[in-house]
């Protein structure tokens, strides 16, 4: 499978999942984002770069859980790379962030 490119975020995105389970998104505003469900259980990656300002935020949906319920803080530098991972059970999105890939 390819990495499907969501490009630009603005200030809300949807990241549908049938179009693939490996996505990039450029966050250039900071984003609140919302997920449209895959077809069935699944792993799923999310790698998120931040534009030319970096310091962009995510709000994210709250079918996403993280370890202990604390939603990890995204790399702030222009042009940073985190990579989040999920397990999708058919209803939430059990997450996990890699961050500040250089």
């Amino acid at each position: 499978d390819e990495e499907f490119n969501n490009e630009n975020s603005g200030a809300s995105k949807t990241i549908n999942w049938n179009e693939g389970n490996r996505q990039r998104i450029t966050l250039t505003a900071n984003t609140t984002l919302s997920f449209t469900a895959p077809a069935g259980v699944t792993n799923l990656l999310l790698r998120i770069i931040q534009d030319g300002t970096g310091s962009r935020t995510i709000t994210w949906p709250a079918a996403a859980k993280w370890p202990s319920g604390n939603i990890p803080t995204l790399t702030t530098s222009a042009g940073g790379e985190d990579i989040v991972t999920c397990y999708y059970n058919g209803t939430n999105y059990y997450c996990q962030a890699s961050l500040d890939f250089q």
